[in-house]
Formats: C-alpha cells, sequence, structure tokens
C-alpha cells in the first residue's frame, strides 16, 4: 500500500521555486546548528535534491537543526567504521529521524543501515519516511517502510504533515515534539 499523497521530484522542486530556494542558502560543510531535531537519511547522489527537502524541513513552522552528513566537516563519506560511530552518536541525539526515500536510496546500503540503527535506537514511532515517488512509477518489493509514519505535504495549508500507522494525521511541528 503506497500513501496517496507522496511527492514528486518534480513538485518538490516547483515548490521550492516557489518559495525562493537558491542552492546557497544550504551549502556544504556548514552546519548551522550544534543541536539538530532531525536526522535526515538520504543517498549522497540526491545530494542537489536534499538540498531543497532540507531548505523546506528548515521552512516549515519550528523545524529547528536539521542535520545532514555532507553538512557536517567531521564526516569524510569513508565507509568505515569511525564514520559509522560519528552516524550512531548523530542519530541518538536527535528526536526524530527522517528517510527521504528516493530511487538512489533504496539502493543505498548505508540508508538501510541508518533506519535500521534508529528504529533500534529510537522506535518507530521516532522515524519518518518522506517518499519521493517516482515521476514514472511506484515503489515495488519495500514492504518494511509500511511499518513506520510517513511525511506529505499539504499544499492547501502549506506544512508538512506525518500520518502516522494508525491513519491519524499531525503536522510535522508537532510529531517533532511528540515523545
Amino acid at each position: 500500500m503506497e500513501p496517496k499523497e507522496l511527492l514528486t521530484k518534480r513538485k518538490i522542486e516547483k515548490l521550492a521555486t516557489e518559495y525562493g530556494f537558491r542552492s546557497d542558502m544550504i551549502e556544504d560543510g556548514q552546519l548551522d546548528n550544534k543541536k539538530f531535531e532531525v536526522f535526515v537519511s538520504h543517498s549522497s547522489r540526491d545530494v542537489e535534491f536534499i538540498r531543497k527537502v532540507v531548505f523546506f524541513l528548515k521552512k516549515d513552522k519550528g523545524v529547528n537543526g536539521v542535520y545532514v552528513d555532507w553538512q557536517d566537516p567531521s564526516m569524510r563519506h569513508e565507509t568505515n567504521a569511525q564514520a559509522a560511530e560519528n552516524l550512531k552518536e548523530r542519530i541518538k541525539n536527535v528526536r526524530k529521524v527522517i528517510y527521504v526515500v528516493t530511487s538512489e536510496s533504496l539502493k543505498s546500503v548505508w540508508c538501510s543501515w541508518e533506519i535500521g540503527y534508529a528504529d533500534c535506537s529510537k522506535g518507530v514511532d521516532d522515524v519518518a519516511i518522506l517518499a519521493i515517488k517516482p515521476n514514472n512509477g511506484r515503489w515495488k518489493n519495500q514492504e518494511y517502510l509500511q511499518q513506520y509514519p510517513w511525511i506529505s505535504y499539504d499544499l492547501e495549508e502549506r506544512h508538512f504533515m506525518v500520518t502516522g500507522l494508525d491513519g491519524n494525521r499531525s503536522t510535522l511541528y508537532d510529531w517533532l515534539r511528540k515523545n
């Protein structure tokens, strides 16, 4: 089963333009906060697109401290034990984890590892999926993603919504503050 309100990359890019996004707003190697509310799990192949997602998360009501590894100078994108320890520490110290599901992130071993670690260390209610629907198809063979809340964008209210496994919806802001 797939949520009805998934965004496409084209829609996010159009919204980003409407909101005034510029690529220099989200820079590499510059963390804007030492304390993070949200860890964004994503594929390094989607960095340009993830800049737009981070922009939206920061623009939405009250979302502060969005962590992405490419803004962290201590992460050198080496696949080694130290990188894993750094990621574990970041995941443990955030309130919530958002897994941005794209064709690229579904291929990433690190993204699978991050969501698995987040599930074990935080629990299902503190992990949410922001699935970016392929512009020409559907996700297949990804049933494990159905065990997490889903994030959509409410075009009328103009902010992110989180739909829990029970079908109840809340704003992203409310979900972030929920223990």
